[in-house]
């Protein structure tokens, strides 16, 4: 069988050109630590790759919804104890004035004191997080849950709704509490309007404790700061089961991520020391081509003339 120069010069060339592709896949292995470029390199590790990557994405997702619930669990419990110290305050000065001794500039100056008391309520409930959202207005994250009517009363300017955040594929925690659950919902009068009544009465100098009017004022005041503290204690019980909770799931979606990484290393990881031993045998095999393809293209029956 008779083989042309032609034949010669392209299968040289071919080989030539076969060799420094290999040297350049494994090159671009070597500097990316990945053994698959592209999806035929393996096409049953590619999928493979590509599921734990989605799922990992989604994990990783899911850690940010439980750090960003986590931090507004935060927020709200701190500005709920707020309150509950507040109340501890509100509850001295409702036994206290209550003294048949106190003279009526007394209880005036314990009005005073009540009305600045209400006010820092009032202030606590319309609070708002880092993005000016206020966190007690149910889904109306711009309306102040706290404002007045015509008529000077406290009313509950927010809705009911709650939001819910994904925590894992099949679970949502609700994120938030609205003031309209632990202020407005008690069996007694709310504590902010409570406060201002009674407040009216301890500024009014015709009233003194034993008064049926005064003492029942007063007996209404205990027991909306009972309820509400019931009511508030009750959220921050709540809020801390639910960080409790985000803890435990955070946990298991970064074990989850672990996992993922680990497979993906694995499929995909790169053995340094084969890859280093082929590029060295694929460089010597390109050498061996490219004087093979020299001398190839110098034949000619010129030579032998």
């Amino acid at each position: 069988m008779r083989v042309s120069m032609l034949n010669l010069y392209s299968n040289n060339l071919q080989s030539l050109q076969n060799s420094t592709a290999d040297i350049a896949r494994l090159n671009e292995m070597m500097s990316t630590g990945t053994s698959i470029l592209r999806p035929s390199d393996d096409p049953i590790g590619s999928v493979r790759v590509i599921g734990n990557e989605r799922d990992m994405a989604a994990t990783n997702q899911y850690i940010k919804n439980t750090e960003s619930l986590s931090t507004s669990f935060s927020r709200s419990e701190t500005y709920m104890s707020s309150m509950v110290e507040l109340q501890g305050r509100m509850r001295e000065i409702t036994v206290s004035a209550n003294n048949g001794s106190l003279s009526p500039e007394d209880r005036a100056a314990y009005a005073a004191e009540m009305n600045e008391l209400l006010e820092a309520f009032a202030d606590t409930l319309n609070a708002k997080d880092e993005s000016g959202n206020y966190l007690f207005s149910g889904n109306k994250t711009d309306t102040p849950p706290i404002g007045k009517d015509a008529d000077g009363n406290y009313v509950y300017q927010g809705d009911t709704n709650t939001r819910e955040v994904q925590t894992s594929g099949s679970s949502w925690m609700t994120a938030n509490s609205t003031a309209a659950d632990f202020i407005f919902s008690n069996g007694s009068t709310d504590i902010l309007n409570q406060t201002k009544d009674f407040i009216a009465v301890l500024e009014d100098p015709t009233l003194a404790p034993g008064d049926p009017v005064f003492s029942q004022a007063a007996d209404d005041m205990q027991a909306s700061l009972d309820d509400t503290l019931t009511s508030i204690s009750s959220a921050i019980t709540d809020i801390g089961g639910k960080q409790n909770t985000l803890s435990l799931v955070q946990a298991s979606h970064e074990e989850r991520v672990l996992f993922n990484k680990e497979v993906i290393g694995e499929t995909e990881g790169l053995d340094y020391a084969q890859a280093t031993a082929e590029y060295n045998l694929k460089l010597t095999t390109l050498k061996v081509t490219q004087q093979t393809f020299v001398q190839v293209s110098q034949l000619s029956l010129f030579n032998h003339i």
